[in-house]
């Protein structure tokens, strides 16, 4: 699958729901409008060696390594591993109220023990089944199939009660400049 390189200046930045449209063609192996999002054991790797540019959100299609209430919560690299954060947190649809995945979130340890600013979400899709029996609904897993989101938290100051500033200092009119720079059509190209 040759994956699409998008132009400078597009960003695929999907919502969550959106996501989920993208899993459930892969999931029904239904043709994916764009091929952006690759396949790849995510887990398996350090997050600096997944594809793409380290400073934008990166997806993936990863084979389901876990069910919705597995013991698993960790997964190890050679520089570490990602552990779970929290519960998984059911996806809505506002206008039906209809939960239709899952999402669970990861941070990596680099040497298992210290937190990085690393984050892996992994989408799941789910369908509900009505029991017979109980005259209940259940929530299932659909597909082998999960869609991952990675990205890096931003770092927030410390702040310990005083206001923290940077001071202004104002430009003397010798530091300015007013040279032009021509630009060629080559200096464009990356």
């Amino acid at each position: 699958m040759e994956i699409v390189n998008l132009p400078i200046g597009f960003r695929f930045n999907p919502t969550d729901e959106e996501l989920l449209y993208y899993l459930k063609k892969k999931v029904w192996s239904l043709p994916l409008p764009a091929n952006v999002i690759p396949e790849l054991e995510a887990f398996q790797f350090n997050p600096w060696d997944l594809p793409g540019e380290l400073k934008e959100k990166r997806f993936f299609f990863c084979r389901r390594k876990r069910d919705l209430v597995s013991k698993c919560s960790s997964f190890s690299t050679d520089c570490g591993c990602w552990k779970s954060r929290g519960k998984a947190k059911q996806i809505v649809v506002a206008e039906s109220n209809r939960v239709i995945g899952m999402v669970k979130t990861f941070g990596f340890y680099q040497g298992g023990k210290v937190k990085t600013q690393w984050i892996m979400q992994e989408l799941t899709l789910v369908g509900h089944l009505k029991t017979p029996f109980l005259n209940q609904r259940l929530m299932m897993r659909v597909g082998n199939w999960v869609v991952c989101r990675l990205y890096q938290r931003k770092m927030r100051a410390r702040n310990h009660g005083a206001a923290q500033t940077t001071p202004f200092l104002p430009m003397s009119p010798s530091s300015s400049s007013s040279e032009m720079t021509d630009i060629s059509p080559s200096d464009l190209d990356e």
